[in-house]
Protein backbone atom coordinates (compact mmCIF):
# COMPACT_ATOMS: atom_id res chain seq x y z
CA UNK A 1 0.00 0.00 0.00
CA UNK A 2 1.79 3.56 -1.01
CA UNK A 3 1.28 6.16 1.74
CA UNK A 4 -1.31 7.93 -0.27
CA UNK A 5 -3.47 5.21 -0.01
CA UNK A 6 -2.45 4.13 3.52
CA UNK A 7 -3.35 7.57 4.88
CA UNK A 8 -6.83 7.32 3.74
CA UNK A 9 -7.30 3.58 5.37
CA UNK A 10 -5.58 5.27 8.65
CA UNK A 11 -7.47 8.51 8.50
CA UNK A 12 -11.05 7.27 8.13
CA UNK A 13 -9.95 4.47 11.23
CA UNK A 14 -8.48 7.65 13.60
CA UNK A 15 -11.52 9.50 12.67
CA UNK A 16 -13.80 7.51 14.37
CA UNK A 17 -12.89 9.32 17.75
CA UNK A 18 -13.91 13.53 17.68
CA UNK A 19 -11.44 15.37 17.78
CA UNK A 20 -10.60 16.97 21.29
CA UNK A 21 -8.28 19.38 22.63
CA UNK A 22 -5.16 17.75 24.17
CA UNK A 23 -4.37 17.54 27.84
CA UNK A 24 -1.05 18.24 29.28
CA UNK A 25 1.36 15.61 29.56
CA UNK A 26 3.60 15.78 32.39
CA UNK A 27 6.33 13.82 33.85
CA UNK A 28 8.87 12.03 32.46
CA UNK A 29 11.11 14.35 30.01
CA UNK A 30 13.71 12.60 27.66
CA UNK A 31 16.59 14.80 28.37
CA UNK A 32 18.61 13.44 25.19
CA UNK A 33 18.79 11.33 22.07
CA UNK A 34 19.50 7.36 23.00
CA UNK A 35 23.16 6.61 23.62
CA UNK A 36 25.25 3.70 22.45
CA UNK A 37 28.11 3.92 25.00
CA UNK A 38 25.07 3.83 28.11
CA UNK A 39 22.76 1.24 25.91
CA UNK A 40 23.33 -2.05 27.81
CA UNK A 41 23.70 -0.49 31.30
CA UNK A 42 20.45 1.17 30.92
CA UNK A 43 18.91 -2.07 29.25
CA UNK A 44 19.58 -4.48 31.94
CA UNK A 45 18.20 -1.07 34.62
CA UNK A 46 15.32 -1.54 32.76
CA UNK A 47 14.53 -5.39 33.17
CA UNK A 48 15.83 -4.99 37.14
CA UNK A 49 13.55 -2.48 37.22
CA UNK A 50 10.32 -3.89 35.34
CA UNK A 51 7.00 -3.29 37.15
CA UNK A 52 4.26 -6.62 37.29
CA UNK A 53 1.96 -4.11 37.71
CA UNK A 54 -1.43 -4.63 35.84
CA UNK A 55 -2.05 -0.39 35.51
CA UNK A 56 -1.12 1.56 32.79
CA UNK A 57 2.08 2.28 33.48
CA UNK A 58 3.04 -1.22 35.01
CA UNK A 59 1.82 -2.78 31.22
CA UNK A 60 3.94 0.65 29.45
CA UNK A 61 6.69 -0.39 31.15
CA UNK A 62 6.72 -4.29 29.39
CA UNK A 63 6.31 -2.62 26.39
CA UNK A 64 8.59 -0.37 26.03
CA UNK A 65 11.12 -2.96 27.27
CA UNK A 66 10.11 -5.04 24.72
CA UNK A 67 10.84 -2.68 22.14
CA UNK A 68 14.28 -1.79 23.36
CA UNK A 69 15.52 -5.55 23.32
CA UNK A 70 13.88 -5.99 19.88
CA UNK A 71 16.61 -3.04 18.82
CA UNK A 72 19.27 -4.44 20.82
CA UNK A 73 18.60 -7.67 18.64
CA UNK A 74 19.01 -5.66 15.66
CA UNK A 75 22.28 -3.66 16.92
CA UNK A 76 20.40 -0.15 16.97
CA UNK A 77 22.05 0.73 20.19
CA UNK A 78 20.80 4.06 19.87
CA UNK A 79 17.37 3.17 19.63
CA UNK A 80 17.38 1.07 22.58
CA UNK A 81 19.10 2.93 24.55
CA UNK A 82 16.01 5.20 24.14
CA UNK A 83 13.19 3.32 24.68
CA UNK A 84 15.12 1.31 27.70
CA UNK A 85 15.07 4.29 29.33
CA UNK A 86 11.51 5.00 29.06
CA UNK A 87 10.46 1.59 30.13
CA UNK A 88 13.06 2.57 33.38
CA UNK A 89 10.42 6.50 33.65
CA UNK A 90 7.25 4.15 33.58
CA UNK A 91 8.13 1.79 35.99
CA UNK A 92 9.35 4.46 38.44
CA UNK A 93 5.70 5.54 37.64
CA UNK A 94 6.27 8.88 35.69
CA UNK A 95 4.34 10.34 32.71
CA UNK A 96 5.53 8.98 29.37
CA UNK A 97 3.77 10.45 26.32
CA UNK A 98 3.95 9.47 22.86
CA UNK A 99 6.54 10.11 20.93
CA UNK A 100 6.15 13.42 18.47
CA UNK A 101 6.39 14.04 15.43
CA UNK A 102 6.90 18.07 14.74
CA UNK A 103 7.90 20.39 12.54
CA UNK A 104 11.91 22.18 12.75
CA UNK A 105 11.66 24.36 16.06
CA UNK A 106 15.10 26.36 14.89
CA UNK A 107 16.37 26.92 11.17
CA UNK A 108 18.60 23.45 10.23
CA UNK A 109 21.55 23.82 7.78
CA UNK A 110 21.13 20.75 5.34
CA UNK A 111 24.65 20.77 4.62
CA UNK A 112 24.86 19.27 8.27
CA UNK A 113 23.18 16.53 7.15
CA UNK A 114 24.99 15.15 3.86
CA UNK A 115 22.60 11.67 3.93
CA UNK A 116 19.39 13.69 3.94
CA UNK A 117 17.51 16.23 2.24
CA UNK A 118 15.92 19.23 3.67
CA UNK A 119 12.53 17.49 3.83
CA UNK A 120 13.90 14.21 5.72
CA UNK A 121 15.51 16.33 8.31
CA UNK A 122 13.65 16.91 11.69
CA UNK A 123 14.01 19.38 14.58
CA UNK A 124 17.04 19.78 15.21
CA UNK A 125 18.85 22.32 18.30
CA UNK A 126 22.23 23.48 16.60
CA UNK A 127 23.89 20.25 14.87
CA UNK A 128 21.65 18.29 17.53
CA UNK A 129 18.69 16.56 17.07
CA UNK A 130 15.91 17.59 19.18
CA UNK A 131 15.48 14.15 21.42
CA UNK A 132 11.68 14.74 21.57
CA UNK A 133 11.78 14.74 17.33
CA UNK A 134 12.81 11.98 14.95
CA UNK A 135 14.30 12.10 11.38
CA UNK A 136 11.21 10.92 9.26
CA UNK A 137 10.92 11.50 6.08
CA UNK A 138 8.57 14.75 5.01
CA UNK A 139 8.69 16.54 8.85
CA UNK A 140 9.72 19.60 7.40
CA UNK A 141 5.72 19.57 6.24
CA UNK A 142 3.91 18.12 8.96
CA UNK A 143 0.56 19.00 6.81
CA UNK A 144 1.02 16.47 3.97
CA UNK A 145 1.79 12.95 3.17
CA UNK A 146 2.54 9.99 6.18
CA UNK A 147 4.10 12.78 8.64
CA UNK A 148 0.23 14.14 8.54
CA UNK A 149 -1.56 11.32 9.05
CA UNK A 150 0.93 10.30 12.07
CA UNK A 151 0.58 13.65 14.00
CA UNK A 152 -3.26 13.05 13.41
CA UNK A 153 -3.08 9.57 14.95
CA UNK A 154 -1.02 11.07 17.74
CA UNK A 155 -3.88 13.60 18.31
CA UNK A 156 -6.68 11.25 18.40
CA UNK A 157 -4.16 8.68 20.46
CA UNK A 158 -3.55 11.04 23.43
CA UNK A 159 -7.54 11.81 22.99
CA UNK A 160 -8.26 8.58 23.81
CA UNK A 161 -5.89 7.94 26.12
CA UNK A 162 -6.90 11.25 28.22
CA UNK A 163 -10.66 9.85 28.34
CA UNK A 164 -10.46 6.89 29.83
CA UNK A 165 -7.80 4.59 28.00
CA UNK A 166 -5.44 4.59 30.47
CA UNK A 167 -7.39 3.45 33.63
CA UNK A 168 -10.21 1.05 32.20
CA UNK A 169 -8.09 -0.40 29.88
CA UNK A 170 -4.72 0.19 31.02
CA UNK A 171 -2.60 -3.07 29.13
CA UNK A 172 -4.74 -2.44 25.79
CA UNK A 173 -4.02 1.60 26.28
CA UNK A 174 0.11 1.04 27.03
CA UNK A 175 0.48 -1.63 23.89
CA UNK A 176 -1.14 1.02 21.70
CA UNK A 177 0.87 3.58 22.61
CA UNK A 178 3.87 1.87 22.28
CA UNK A 179 3.44 0.32 18.69
CA UNK A 180 2.84 4.28 17.87
CA UNK A 181 6.11 5.55 19.59
CA UNK A 182 7.27 1.93 17.28
CA UNK A 183 5.91 3.16 14.02
CA UNK A 184 7.37 6.72 14.50
CA UNK A 185 10.75 4.95 15.48
CA UNK A 186 10.60 2.08 12.42
CA UNK A 187 9.43 5.33 10.08
CA UNK A 188 12.56 6.95 10.79
CA UNK A 189 14.56 3.93 9.34
CA UNK A 190 11.80 2.38 6.82
CA UNK A 191 10.00 6.08 5.43
CA UNK A 192 7.35 5.25 3.81
CA UNK A 193 7.34 1.47 3.36
CA UNK A 194 6.33 1.55 7.65
CA UNK A 195 3.32 2.18 6.14
CA UNK A 196 1.34 -1.36 6.20
CA UNK A 197 4.22 -2.31 8.25
CA UNK A 198 4.19 -4.41 11.32
CA UNK A 199 3.80 -1.46 13.72
CA UNK A 200 1.46 0.83 12.02
CA UNK A 201 -0.53 -2.50 11.10
CA UNK A 202 -0.58 -2.71 15.28
CA UNK A 203 -1.42 -0.06 16.20
CA UNK A 204 -4.27 0.70 14.12
CA UNK A 205 -5.76 -2.56 15.21
CA UNK A 206 -5.28 -2.06 18.62
CA UNK A 207 -6.16 1.79 18.48
CA UNK A 208 -9.29 0.77 16.94
CA UNK A 209 -10.24 -2.05 19.29
CA UNK A 210 -9.64 0.84 21.95
CA UNK A 211 -12.35 3.11 20.53
CA UNK A 212 -14.64 0.69 20.08
CA UNK A 213 -14.14 -0.57 23.56
CA UNK A 214 -14.10 3.59 24.66
CA UNK A 215 -17.32 4.64 22.65
CA UNK A 216 -19.42 1.13 21.90
CA UNK A 217 -21.05 0.91 18.91
CA UNK A 218 -25.03 0.71 19.37
CA UNK A 219 -27.04 -2.02 17.84
CA UNK A 220 -27.74 -1.08 13.77
CA UNK A 221 -31.32 -2.72 12.43
CA UNK A 222 -30.92 -3.72 8.46
CA UNK A 223 -34.87 -3.87 7.83
CA UNK A 224 -36.50 -5.72 4.94
CA UNK A 225 -39.77 -5.94 3.16
CA UNK A 226 -42.63 -7.71 3.88
CA UNK A 227 -41.46 -11.40 2.73
CA UNK A 228 -38.37 -9.78 1.49
CA UNK A 229 -34.72 -11.16 1.96
CA UNK A 230 -33.04 -8.17 -0.07
CA UNK A 231 -31.55 -5.80 1.48
CA UNK A 232 -32.57 -2.14 1.34
CA UNK A 233 -30.34 1.20 0.54
CA UNK A 234 -30.83 2.20 4.30
CA UNK A 235 -29.71 -1.44 5.74
CA UNK A 236 -26.75 -1.68 3.29
CA UNK A 237 -25.46 2.05 4.70
CA UNK A 238 -26.49 0.49 8.13
CA UNK A 239 -23.49 -2.16 7.48
CA UNK A 240 -21.51 -0.39 6.03
CA UNK A 241 -21.27 1.62 9.34
CA UNK A 242 -20.99 -0.96 11.59
CA UNK A 243 -18.26 -2.65 9.07
CA UNK A 244 -16.09 0.32 9.60
CA UNK A 245 -16.02 0.97 12.86
CA UNK A 246 -14.23 -2.44 13.71
CA UNK A 247 -13.11 -3.56 10.31
CA UNK A 248 -9.19 -2.84 11.15
CA UNK A 249 -9.50 -4.04 15.27
CA UNK A 250 -10.52 -7.42 16.18
CA UNK A 251 -14.27 -7.41 17.16
CA UNK A 252 -17.19 -9.38 16.37
CA UNK A 253 -20.25 -8.24 14.33
CA UNK A 254 -23.35 -10.70 15.83
CA UNK A 255 -26.23 -10.65 13.08
CA UNK A 256 -29.57 -12.04 14.46
CA UNK A 257 -31.96 -12.58 12.00
CA UNK A 258 -35.68 -12.15 12.44
CA UNK A 259 -39.21 -12.32 10.86
CA UNK A 260 -42.86 -10.87 11.79
CA UNK A 261 -45.26 -13.48 12.33
CA UNK A 262 -47.41 -13.27 9.97
CA UNK A 263 -46.56 -16.39 8.35
CA UNK A 264 -46.11 -20.18 9.83
CA UNK A 265 -43.38 -20.42 12.32
CA UNK A 266 -41.33 -22.95 10.17
CA UNK A 267 -41.76 -20.34 7.37
CA UNK A 268 -40.44 -17.24 9.32
CA UNK A 269 -37.72 -19.39 10.93
CA UNK A 270 -36.43 -20.22 7.34
CA UNK A 271 -36.99 -16.94 6.32
CA UNK A 272 -34.71 -15.05 9.21
CA UNK A 273 -31.80 -17.48 7.84
CA UNK A 274 -32.66 -16.17 4.50
CA UNK A 275 -31.97 -12.25 5.88
CA UNK A 276 -29.16 -13.46 8.02
CA UNK A 277 -27.12 -14.85 5.06
CA UNK A 278 -27.89 -11.76 3.09
CA UNK A 279 -26.65 -9.77 5.84
CA UNK A 280 -23.44 -11.58 6.41
CA UNK A 281 -22.61 -12.06 2.52
CA UNK A 282 -23.12 -8.05 2.65
CA UNK A 283 -20.57 -7.61 5.79
CA UNK A 284 -17.97 -10.16 3.97
CA UNK A 285 -18.16 -8.09 0.89
CA UNK A 286 -17.59 -4.88 2.76
CA UNK A 287 -14.48 -6.35 4.05
CA UNK A 288 -15.00 -7.93 7.26
CA UNK A 289 -13.52 -11.53 7.59
CA UNK A 290 -15.91 -14.33 7.64
CA UNK A 291 -14.63 -15.61 11.17
CA UNK A 292 -15.54 -12.38 12.48
CA UNK A 293 -19.13 -12.68 11.94
CA UNK A 294 -21.53 -14.62 14.65
CA UNK A 295 -25.13 -15.71 13.27
CA UNK A 296 -28.12 -16.91 14.77
CA UNK A 297 -31.97 -16.53 13.50
CA UNK A 298 -34.52 -16.86 15.62
CA UNK A 299 -37.45 -16.49 13.46
CA UNK A 300 -40.91 -14.99 14.96
CA UNK A 301 -39.42 -15.45 18.32
CA UNK A 302 -37.57 -13.01 20.98
CA UNK A 303 -38.80 -10.38 18.32
CA UNK A 304 -39.06 -6.23 19.11
CA UNK A 305 -42.30 -5.63 19.49
CA UNK A 306 -44.56 -8.08 20.81
CA UNK A 307 -47.87 -8.82 18.28
CA UNK A 308 -50.65 -11.41 17.83
CA UNK A 309 -49.68 -14.13 15.83
CA UNK A 310 -50.28 -13.24 12.18
CA UNK A 311 -49.73 -9.73 12.68
CA UNK A 312 -47.53 -7.76 9.98
CA UNK A 313 -45.23 -5.09 12.13
CA UNK A 314 -42.23 -3.56 10.07
CA UNK A 315 -39.77 -3.21 13.16
CA UNK A 316 -39.98 -7.12 13.11
CA UNK A 317 -38.51 -7.98 9.65
CA UNK A 318 -34.90 -7.33 10.59
CA UNK A 319 -31.28 -8.08 11.15
CA UNK A 320 -29.96 -7.16 14.49
CA UNK A 321 -25.90 -5.84 14.46
CA UNK A 322 -24.20 -6.05 17.60
CA UNK A 323 -20.29 -5.28 18.11
CA UNK A 324 -18.92 -7.79 20.68
CA UNK A 325 -15.21 -7.62 21.54
CA UNK A 326 -13.36 -10.82 22.67
CA UNK A 327 -12.16 -11.14 26.02
CA UNK A 328 -8.59 -11.09 25.66
CA UNK A 329 -8.27 -7.76 24.19
CA UNK A 330 -9.73 -6.75 27.62
CA UNK A 331 -7.28 -8.80 29.69
CA UNK A 332 -3.33 -8.42 30.43
CA UNK A 333 -1.85 -8.43 26.62
CA UNK A 334 1.99 -9.50 25.89
CA UNK A 335 3.80 -6.62 24.93
CA UNK A 336 4.35 -5.57 21.54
Amino acid sequence: MDAKHASHSIVATLMMVSAIALAACSGYEQGQPGLASTQGHNLDAAKTALSSSQDFNGSLSRNYYAIASRRAGSQDWVDSDYFARKSIAASGGQTVAPETCQTPKTNYQAANYPALGPSEISCTIGSSVDPASWLVPGNATPTEGQVAVMNDARAHLVSALDNGGRTRFPSLAARTQALYDCWVERSEHEGANEFNGQCEKGFTRDFTDLNVLLNPPKQANAYFAYNSADLTPEGQQALKQSVALIKDGTAHLKIVGKADRSGSPGYNMALSQRRVEAVRAAIIADGLPANRIDVQWTGEAQLPVATKDGAKEARNRVVEIDTLMPAAQVADLPAA
